[in-house]
């Protein structure tokens, strides 16, 4: 048992296996957050956890619905019966992820909190990291993770066999995901990945391994080092708000990467063949959706919203400016100031669905 605080910065340690055999090491007693989802397709998981007689097991829906304070409600409820020295294990997707975050945190002033991340997602990002969060309803209007920890798990499972029923576009907004931190933190494996597509298993210890490299030198968020991880987050935001969240959070991010590159393009930050070289593989890997999609969006969409969604976001400047990750090449990536202007002369490329 680590002599850390609860929640505190501490290297990944990760553990490959079936959950099964993972679950024979849960202390017994522990409080257990389970997508109702995951429970249904993969029963086995629920026969394990109650093997290791927990002190209770929350069932919640995926999606954002698990990420409100009633649902975090539920989720303390349930361990308040708990010793500081308990275990709360998350099985899910990042939403699941989230709320189990921030109920750790919360209980008992922090108990032990181990990811079971089981969407491709979750595995290559949202369950390192230490970050959660919950929404805010605030004038009729959701706001999303205005209310948020950091709480490191001691310990992320990751179980391949709860990987055997993830969708196509599951595996996509996924691999898109790992393909973000590959392109703007590691030329080789970009290189590498063009050559030969990555397996499943190599592909999440690769993103793991990038992502956990950039937070060990920012596990709080303080130094502003881990912005580089927000790579296509920008304009990825802005067009999953205005789907109304219909479209993927992994599938706006690869879009909002073909955007960034339009930016850095436009500003002479990124050369114009690494643009190229970046889409065409994004494009032939993970296999990002096509700029009509971005078309048929912006297209619905007032540009004053846009703005208003811009000016809001959480990576903007003290001074109000928008603050995006642009490549300089290839595992490259610097944060730079966009003006308005910028991205409002791509407006009518965008809306064309064209490539600049």
């Amino acid at each position: 048992m680590s002599q850390l605080p609860p929640g505190a910065y501490r290297p990944a340690n990760d553990r490959w296996g079936s959950f099964k055999r993972l679950c024979a090491s849960l202390p017994e007693g522990s409080l257990a957050v389970v997508d109702r989802r995951v429970a249904r397709l993969h029963p086995a998981v629920l026969t394990a956890l109650q093997a290791r007689e927990p002190r209770a097991v929350v069932q919640l829906t995926g999606g954002e619905s698990a990420k409100t304070f009633e649902a975090l409600e539920q989720v303390v409820a349930a361990g308040l019966s708990m010793p500081r020295s308990g275990t709360l294990i998350a099985i899910g997707g990042g939403t699941i992820g989230d709320v189990s975050t921030v109920a750790a945190h919360l209980l008992k002033r922090g108990v032990r909190l181990v990811q079971v991340p089981t969407t491709l997602l979750a595995a290559v990002d949202s369950s390192l990291g230490g970050k959660g969060a919950v929404d805010m309803t605030v004038r009729g209007r959701v706001v999303k993770n205005p209310v948020g920890v950091f709480h490191y798990a001691e310990e992320a499972w990751l179980c391949p066999e709860l990987y055997a029923t993830l969708s196509d576009t599951q595996l996509r907004e996924g691999a898109l995901e790992a393909w973000k931190m590959v392109a703007s933190l590691d030329a080789e494996l970009f290189h590498a990945y063009t050559r030969r597509e990555p397996a499943l298993e190599r592909l999440v210890k690769d993103a793991r391994r990038l992502k956990e490299s950039v937070c060990a030198k920012d596990p709080y968020e303080h130094q502003g080092l881990r912005r580089v991880l927000n790579f296509g987050h920008t304009f990825g935001h802005v067009l999953e708000s205005v789907s109304h969240f219909k479209l993927s959070h992994g599938d706006a991010v690869g879009l909002g990467m073909l955007c960034a590159l339009d930016v850095g393009r436009a500003m002479g930050v990124t050369p114009e063949d690494v643009a190229w070289r970046v889409e065409d593989a994004l494009h032939q890997g993970p296999g990002v959706l096509g700029r009509e999609r971005t078309m048929d969006l912006l297209t619905r969409a007032k540009l004053k919203d846009v703005t208003a969604l811009l000016s809001a976001d959480k990576k903007a400047g003290s001074a109000g400016e928008l603050r995006m990750v642009l490549l300089t090449d290839i595992g490259t990536a610097v944060v730079r100031d966009v003006s308005a202007d910028v991205w409002r002369a791509l407006w009518p490329v965008w809306t064309r669905g064209e490539r600049p």
